[in-house]
């Protein structure tokens, strides 16, 4: 306020002096007097009550997603993506395992069900009645003092083989006789 009456104008009275862009769009603190000068504040005077804007209006200036504001909603995407990626793999190698492990149960019964046939059948094979009747049939051995025999039933004969055909083959095309040349080796005595 000494400045002001130092220049010869009334407290009560507004500056009427413009200010230039550059000089109101600097920072506070380098405009301010040294340290020695005391610094004041001018507040402007209000008709009535401070006027606060309506909620309406706020509404309007701010960008929401789904009822959060525009920093809030980045904010809980962010969250959520992390999570998912954090959940992801994790998610991907339990349903694997359970695959895996379904599978190698089935191939475990698979397996018991195999090896319960083969104990069956080496039982049967130690078994000397058995070793018998695989011997009569398969390889027609009879055991000492018994005769054997064949029964033939008529009508029911062994199949003739086909006659070998006495037609000459056709001669190979050209290339397969370039093949064989290509292919084969030239022997001392065809030279």
């Amino acid at each position: 306020m000494t400045d002001r009456r130092a220049r010869g104008s009334s407290p009560n009275r507004r500056d009427t002096r413009r200010t230039s862009r550059s000089a109101r769009s600097r920072p506070p603190h380098l405009d301010a007097p040294g340290p020695s000068a005391t610094r004041t504040t001018r507040r402007r005077p209000t008709s009535g009550p401070a006027k606060k804007k309506p909620r309406t209006q706020l509404a309007r200036n701010e960008h929401t997603i789904l009822g959060l504001s525009t920093g809030k909603a980045v904010i809980l995407a962010a969250v959520l993506c992390g999570l998912a990626l954090t959940l992801a793999v994790p998610t991907r190698t339990y349903f694997s395992q359970r695959a895996e492990a379904v599978a190698l149960a089935t191939q475990r019964t698979e397996l018991e069900a195999d090896l319960a046939a083969l104990r069956d059948r080496r039982a049967q094979q130690q078994d000397p009645a058995y070793i018998r009747s695989e011997a009569r049939d398969r390889l027609r051995l009879v055991m000492p003092g018994e005769t054997p025999y064949i029964v033939q039933v008529p009508g029911i004969e062994a199949p003739t083989p086909p006659p070998m055909s006495t037609r000459r083959p056709a001669p190979d095309p050209w290339y397969t006789d370039l093949w064989r040349s290509i292919s084969e080796p030239v022997q001392e005595g065809q030279r």
